[in-house]
């Protein structure tokens, strides 16, 4: 299968599943991210806003925010680039690309590149490779300097045992399912 079948694929079986599998799952998954080192000892958070029957990663926001930790949402600012701008609160989202909810003009910036950063994906295998939506707007963005921990958030029928990657495609440190936490092994 080429990306773009994988893509497909993985879209199709999340357009399956109900709103309660979702809710469920994705509970599961977000407990055990905040049960780990990589949550507890992180003080900022970078992460994506779901959409399209991904993991729901507003329980993972809510969460963050009765932590005390700083967080981070995306805004797409052209068809190659995205920023990260500081949330005081889920208040601070509004509608943006795509229907996707991001920061509102009111929020800074992000001027650090450090912490937990919460990658989307559609599918990722064993080796760690990772399809997303085809945009590159996450590749771009991590290639620049930082000092993230990269963990990806996945139904385990998103993790596959392996799919077609390019060399220049980014991983994530940690992969978490709600029955799987992997970590790579450099």
């Amino acid at each position: 299968m080429d990306k773009n079948e994988v893509r497909q694929l993985i879209m199709n079986r999340r357009h399956e599943l109900s709103d309660e599998d979702i809710e469920m799952q994705s509970g599961l998954i977000i407990d055990r991210l905040k049960k780990s080192d990589i949550y507890k000892t992180s003080e900022n958070v970078f992460l994506y806003m779901s959409y399209n029957r991904e993991v729901d990663t507003y329980m993972l926001l809510s969460q963050c925010f009765m932590d005390g930790k700083k967080v981070y949402a995306p805004k797409v600012l052209s068809k190659t680039q995205m920023e990260f701008y500081c949330l005081s609160d889920e208040n601070d989202l509004v509608s943006g690309y795509m229907g996707i909810m991001e920061p509102s003009d009111v929020c800074d910036k992000a001027k650090i590149r450090d912490g937990l950063f919460i990658m989307p994906g559609l599918a990722f295998d064993y080796d760690f490779h990772r399809i997303g939506y085809g945009g590159g707007f996450y590749d771009r963005y991590l290639s620049e300097d930082n000092t993230f921990i990269k963990a990806a958030l996945a139904f385990d029928f998103q993790l596959l045992e392996s799919i077609p990657y390019e060399e220049h495609d980014l991983k994530p440190d940690y992969i978490i399912t709600q029955t799987q936490f992997i970590r790579r092994e450099n």
